[in-house]
Parts: C-alpha cells; structure tokens; sequence
C-alpha cells in the first residue's frame, strides 16, 4: 500500500497586525499524511527527510512513540544522545549567530557558526559555542547574570540589553511547569488526541514549552520566580540553555539532568498507540503513532500519526506569541521581531502590518 506525498508548502509563519487585533497563520507540509499506510519500519526511515528541522530530535521521538505503540514504552536507543545534543548546540549556534544579530541589525557571525559545525569533537563543539556566550559560564546567581548583561560586550550580552531598553509594561505570563509533570502530560495527551487533530491549532490551550519552561539550567527557575515569563526572561533562558548544551557536550554538569533534557515514551489512551518525545533547543517535539495489529509486528502499518513541535504550540492563533502581542499597544517592528526571537521559531515569518510586508529568515 502506498502512501500519497505531502503536498509540498514552504513552512512559514504569517503575523498580521491590524487594528482588530492580532492573527497569527502558519503553513506547514502535511507530513503525517505521508507516513499513513506504511510499515512503520519504512515511516521511521523516511521521518529525517521529511522532518529536517531538529532531524535527530524528530527521529528519536518518532522511534519512540512506534516502540510504545507495540507495548514497549521504555525501549532506549544507544548512539543517538550525543546526537542530539550536538544537534542542540548548532540549533543555539545559528540562534546566536545568525538570528540574533539581526536584531540589532549586525552582520551574522558566519565565521563562528562555522567553527561550531566544524569542530572535530565534543569538546570544541562545547568551546565554539561557549565563546559566543563569554563569560557567562561563571556567572551563578540573577544578580550575575544581570551584571554580565550590562558589562557584557559579547553580542548575545549587547542583544539583551537591547530587549530591556525596548521593554515598556510588557505583559508577564507564568511559565509552564516542568514539562516532566502529570499535569503537562495530561495536556499533551488531549491536544493529541484531539478529533480533528491539527496541529497549529493544539486543543486544551497551547502552551509555553521552550528552554524557560524547560528550565534546564538551575539558574532559569530564579528568571520564573522574578520575571515570570516575558521577552528578557525567555532571552536569558535560551542563553542559560546554551550554556546547559555547552556543559552537556563536556559532561562536566554537575546538576542532575532533569527529565525534560532527555527523551522519553508512553503508551497512549488507544490500543496499538504511543507517544514519543524528544527534546530540541526550542523545546520537546511530540509524535503520537497508531498502527495496525498484526500477527508480524514489523510489518505493521501506520494508521494514523500526528506531530506536534515547539513552534505549533507558540505560534498557534490562540498561543502565547498572539496573547503577548495582543498586549502590546502600539507594537513596533522591533517590538514584533523581538518577541519571535524569544520564541525562537522553527520556520520563516513574515509581517503584514497595513500595506506593508516585511520578511524574516
């Protein structure tokens, strides 16, 4: 049995800024729609080409739901970790490298990006990205990381202070709680479970599940207690996760890994039905697989699959980027472009305001 082919859409994500209010559109392939019909064992094989964005990341959670759907929630892969932090660190790279300097409108800093992709192992992967971050590996408190904010000359320093000077009464929403919590699972589940499920617009409400929610440095759970969640702490956040991605490649954190910096499985509601996570820079990547009971379980094939990403719960018309946005009272530009890059979305976007059209890698 074949499967039809997505038709092929250039992911991209629209804001519309009106005196109505905001609206937000993504455009997305329909990839699940390829994989219904196939063995799974030839879906998993096809997922890193037609999932490339955070490709390792879509792999082991696409692996992992496939593996809980034939009753083996717990099953783990040897090999693909390394990977996925290494995949993580040039994900914070191109952040630093090349989105963020455009903010300030600065030349990107391909030489360094370039050292990051090139580096022959580990431990220069984790200097690479440690100096696009200088100094920030010693810092240990809120009131360092401040200090390294206003003295810091390094450009991911420069882009923060930037953000505050440009912040004026902005709303601050509370941060998701551990993405590893019932209560965060129960959600997932329902936004999946979801008839029609579609994943730009997640049932139950889209949540917030980027590196501030995930709080994977000790020193973000300080950013939700004082700033709750708002362009700068979500800023310094991604920051704190680089250095987290930094210390992980050396495996000198001496922190215990929380559960949200690994991947993980469960079976879900239905028979045959599973769910797998992965966990990416921008957050944790869900797909949730059913397939068919067969007596040969290699050969059993995929009858539904859905994926849910970072970027959907964000950028959803109802998510936290169009609640924020809706609370600014005259957004600028700047304003605008600032706010997506605390998202950090996986896709282009563009603005509409008026008659104007602006682009954004």
């Amino acid at each position: 049995m074949t499967s039809p082919q997505p038709e092929f859409i250039e992911p991209r994500i629209e804001i519309h800024l009106a005196h109505g209010g905001i609206d937000i559109q993504q455009q997305r392939p329909a990839i699940a729609r390829a994989l219904v019909g196939l063995p799974a064992a030839v879906a998993l094989q096809r997922i890193p080409n037609l999932l490339p964005i955070c490709g390792h990341a879509q792999a082991t959670a696409a692996a992992r739901a496939v593996a809980a759907a034939k009753g083996n929630p717990q099953q783990q892969q040897a090999g693909l970790d390394t990977r996925l932090w290494r995949e993580q660190a040039m994900a914070c790279g191109w952040r630093l490298c090349v989105d963020w300097p455009d903010l300030l409108g600065e030349i990107r800093q391909m030489p360094a990006l370039k050292q990051l992709h090139q580096a022959a192992d580990d431990k220069q992967r984790a200097a690479a990205l440690g100096e696009m971050i200088e100094g920030l590996a010693a810092v240990r408190s809120l009131n360092d990381l401040l200090a390294w904010v206003k003295h810091g000359e390094c450009l991911a320093a420069r882009v923060v202070r930037h953000a505050a000077e440009l912040a004026n009464e902005q709303t601050m929403i509370p941060p998701l709680s551990p993405l590893n919590d019932s209560g965060v699972r129960a959600k997932l589940r329902s936004a999946l479970a979801d008839d029609p499920f579609d994943p730009l617009e997640p049932a139950g409400g889209p949540l917030e599940v980027g590196p501030l929610a995930m709080a994977r440095d000790p020193l973000v759970r300080e950013l939700q207690d004082s700033m709750g969640s708002s362009v700068l702490s979500r800023l310094l956040a991604q920051l704190l996760d680089a250095r987290f991605v930094a210390r992980a490649l050396l495996e000198t954190n001496g922190e215990k890994t929380p559960a949200s910096a690994s991947a993980w499985s469960l079976q879900a509601g239905g028979e045959n039905s599973g769910v797998g996570c992965a966990v990416t820079a921008r957050g944790p990547v869900f797909h949730q697989v059913r397939l068919s009971q067969g007596k040969d379980t290699a050969a059993d094939t995929v009858i539904d699959w859905r994926v849910l990403a970072p970027t959907d719960w964000h950028f959803a018309r109802r998510g936290p980027v169009a609640r924020e946005l809706e609370s600014l009272a005259k957004p600028t530009r700047e304003d605008i472009a600032l706010v997506v890059a605390s998202y950090d979305p996986c896709a282009p976007w563009t603005l509409h305001q008026a008659e104007t059209v602006e682009h954004h890698a």
